[in-house]
């Protein structure tokens, strides 16, 4: 079996201190209302700073831009197709799922710290074992940082910036924009509560992105100083992410987010879940509880209910939200014995109140 040797990068660890005191440097301003999708354009805040062909000015941070011209339009389509290969909208989600994929890489590597890891390093090429090892020990610096957070602010704030550069050249409609950008926006909802855990996560974001394209611990700080500043300027009172977290339409939970315990422990990898409100509002038990193969990178793959949902009660918007696991272990502890079981299990409390696991 191959064995993964570590490997110390000085430059990065100097360079996370720095994003630490740039972060907490930043008061905490409470959550704000208004509209959620300002707030998921405002999640791409660094990327709407970025240069593009075609789009001489700002694109600002709290509406979408469309160029006005047939020839900016043409100019911004030729800068997508000679930077990213986008072409239109399966070219567009091809290249966010090639570029900007990070977290998956780093929740896959903190799946290697368990007893069951995604990726199989004995099956790999040398040359592809190389590649994994220098990643592997790369990300793994970043965990007293960002815990299971990873870099997905990163991902979501290019992801989000490819988009809008799509969307002003008219290569994909509005509803295309939102389809994707509100699936993000859900998702950070689910893993953060503040901007500065976003600029955090963000940050590191770019490290790594950075040293993924280089390999290379020098090469990491070329880029970065420039990101830090911008980030800087956004979190500061005037900034676009100064004035707050969105807050989300109140939901009176069963159990209130400052009695939350952190029940789970030593849990690597995916932490996310689908539940119904009838155990985080009604306050019932998990009645029904089962482990998907998930698609997505933040998604353990586990789904809750109390058990008695009508097909109606779980299409109707709102009724099922995304969580933490350890918001779960919470509500109904009994769940805790069979979080790291396999995908497919699933199980039902029955008249003793206790799983019972069921046959396929």
């Amino acid at each position: 079996m191959k064995n993964i040797r570590p490997i110390y990068y000085p430059n990065t660890e100097a360079l996370i201190d720095s994003i630490q005191k740039v972060v907490r440097k930043q008061s905490v301003v409470s959550s704000s209302t208004y509209p959620l999708k300002t707030f998921a354009l405002l999640l791409g805040g660094g990327s709407a700073c970025q240069k593009v062909d075609g789009i001489d000015h700002h694109m600002g941070f709290e509406t979408l831009f469309v160029a006005k011209k047939n020839r900016q339009k043409k100019q911004i389509r030729k800068y997508l197709h000679t930077y990213y290969q986008v072409d239109d909208l399966p070219s567009l989600q091809q290249c966010c799922k090639r570029l900007f994929s990070g977290n998956e890489d780093y929740i896959q590597f903190l799946s290697m710290l368990t007893d069951a890891p995604l990726l199989d390093v004995t099956k790999l090429s040398q040359e592809q074992f190389d590649r994994v090892q220098r990643l592997f020990n790369y990300a793994k610096i970043f965990y007293p940082v960002v815990k299971e957070k990873g870099f997905y602010a990163f991902d979501v704030n290019e992801q989000i910036g490819l988009y809008r550069i799509a969307y002003a050249c008219s290569l994909i409609d509005e509803e295309a924009f939102w389809s994707h950008v509100m699936r993000l926006t859900q998702r950070v909802l689910s893993m953060f509560d503040s901007w500065q855990e976003y600029a955090l996560s963000y940050l590191c974001g770019v490290l790594y992105f950075n040293f993924r394209l280089e390999l290379t611990d020098e090469h990491v700080k070329e880029a970065f100083a420039l990101h830090r500043d911008l980030v800087s300027d956004l979190l500061s009172e005037k900034g676009a992410w100064g004035h707050g977290w969105y807050k989300q339409p109140t939901k009176n939970f069963a159990i209130d987010q400052k009695d939350i315990k952190p029940l789970l422990q030593d849990w690597y990898g995916a932490d996310a879940c689908l539940a119904s409100d009838r155990i985080l509002v009604d306050g019932c038990k998990v009645g029904y509880m089962y482990r998907v193969q998930p698609e997505k990178s933040w998604d353990s793959g586990w789904r809750f209910m109390a058990g008695d949902e009508t097909q109606d009660y779980l299409h109707q918007k709102g009724n099922v939200g995304i969580y933490k696991l350890n918001t779960l272990c919470n509500y109904d502890q009994d769940i805790l014995p069979f979080l790291s079981d396999e995908y497919g299990s699933a199980y039902a409390r029955k008249e003793d109140d206790l799983f019972h696991k069921l046959s396929d």
